[in-house]
């Protein structure tokens, strides 16, 4: 027999099988394939984290059964390195696929190159309601089209209401200088050893993009003052009242005393959270909206998390930073899919899986709703999620330099010698303010 005829029969044999499988409703499988999630939750971490992690392991769990042909493996990164790891990665040929993002490192990811766009994406798979759903909030504003927004992540000041009623406070402060009075009359050694063992205005100063963004950055915005000018480029934050917003932080742990000189130490979430759940403060400024369940899981606040139309403030409450403009950084975790992903496709299908409102309404460091869609629900009326609504409404984001991550150190490492090595405060930031626009200035 001729090789053609050999060729065509077999060509016949398979189309014949093909059609015949067709017919009897079996169907060739597909290729499993495995994308990777990169996320900042250790479950060894604590119960906060804990619990994000047990609920990536869940979406996970009912997105395998609607793609089994599509499997997700976690991955962890420190939650201050994430981004950074993104692009060092991508330089270095290492791949991933989905990756937790942050709305002010967009102008670097951008410029590195390590995202992929997301626009074609969306345009072709989603609706234009569920694009609706998401295109109000400020952050998407931010990030899109290299991220999609989790949540709408801003901050209040958070207080314990036993603490206001035993030194005589019935109302929460409206100014800056009210504030400062309530933090005094908070501040108080129950021990009887000269120490205070309750401070009364929890900050943290340490060495973190934290510093910047939740504690020198409202109070330069207080004063009248900016970062960084986007027209020249340049860092500003050794201005007038860059000098002003240092001075207050450093004068609430050494004048006022009403700070722990501890603020400077550990990590954001322990000056912060644990310290206010262990109670050790009458106070904390930059409190994150991703904490609201860990105030439910305490038991200072009832069906605030997940939210109900009953929920209430019973221990703890909240008010926005009393500053004049009331302006709290105010961002959230993103979405991406990294430029070297294998499987963009499949990627975006778990991200698109993820960001379902079901899904986004229940996970705790959403913070805040990024669908539009839930805003309208009755849980999120009520006196506890409208002080928070008022704080989302008021906030601003950082500075849209592709050198951030470079800003947010120097003004830490400045706020660290001027608080722990009591530099001086205007030669410190301008020394500061110098080396960084001598290296980035322009971008």
């Amino acid at each position: 027999m001729r090789k053609s005829k050999v060729k065509w029969l077999i060509v016949g044999l398979v189309t014949s099988f093909v059609i015949m499988m067709s017919f009897t409703g079996l169907t060739f499988a597909k290729q499993t394939v495995t994308i990777k999630m990169a996320q900042i939750f250790d479950p060894a971490a604590g119960a906060y984290a804990r619990q994000n992690y047990e609920w990536y392991q869940g979406v996970i769990k009912d997105f395998e059964k609607v793609y089994p042909n599509i499997k997700v493996k976690l991955e962890w990164f420190k939650w201050d390195e994430i981004d950074v790891k993104s692009m060092m990665h991508y330089r270095t040929g290492i791949p991933h696929d989905v990756l937790l993002s942050s709305p002010q490192y967009m102008p670097k990811h951008a410029l590195v190159g390590d995202f992929l766009d997301l626009s074609s994406f969306v345009k072709k798979e989603w609706t234009k309601e569920k694009q609706e759903d998401f295109n109000w909030s400020p952050v998407w504003k931010k990030c899109f089209p290299l991220g999609i927004p989790m949540g709408v992540h801003t901050r209040t000041i958070v207080y314990r209401k036993d603490m206001f009623a035993a030194v005589g406070i019935y109302k929460t402060p409206e100014n800056v200088d009210e504030l400062l009075e309530d933090a005094r009359k908070l501040t108080r050694d129950t021990n009887g050893d000269g120490i205070p063992d309750i401070w009364g205005l929890g900050m943290y100063l340490g060495a973190s993009r934290a510093t910047i963004e939740l504690y020198f950055a409202p109070y330069i915005w207080h004063f009248g003052g900016k970062l960084w000018d986007p027209i020249t480029k340049k860092a500003t934050f050794a201005s007038e009242q860059g000098v002003k917003s240092a001075k207050f932080l450093n004068d609430l742990v050494y004048e006022y005393k009403v700070t722990p000189k501890w603020a400077v130490s550990g990590t954001y979430d322990d000056v912060i959270l644990h310290s206010f759940l262990n109670g050790k403060l009458g106070m904390a400024d930059g409190f994150g909206s991703y904490w609201i369940g860990a105030l439910e899981n305490k038991g200072w606040v009832k069906g605030i998390f997940p939210a109900t139309p009953q929920g209430k403030s019973i221990l703890a409450g909240v008010f926005p930073i009393p500053t004049k403009p009331h302006a709290q950084f105010t961002n959230a975790w993103t979405l991406s899919i990294h430029k070297l992903s294998k499987h963009p496709a499949e990627a975006f299908k778990f991200l698109s899986f993820l960001a379902q409102p079901k899904y986004l309404y229940t996970y705790p460091d959403a913070g805040l709703p990024a669908c539009l869609t839930d805003w309208k629900r009755p849980a999120y009326s009520t006196p506890f999620y409208k002080e928070w609504l008022f704080a989302a409404k008021h906030g601003r984001a950082m500075p849209p330099t592709a050198h951030y991550g470079e800003l947010s150190d120097a003004v830490a490492a400045a706020i660290g010698d001027i608080v722990v090595k009591k530099s001086p405060i205007k030669a410190t930031l301008k020394k500061a303010q110098d080396e960084y626009n001598a290296s980035y200035a322009g971008e």
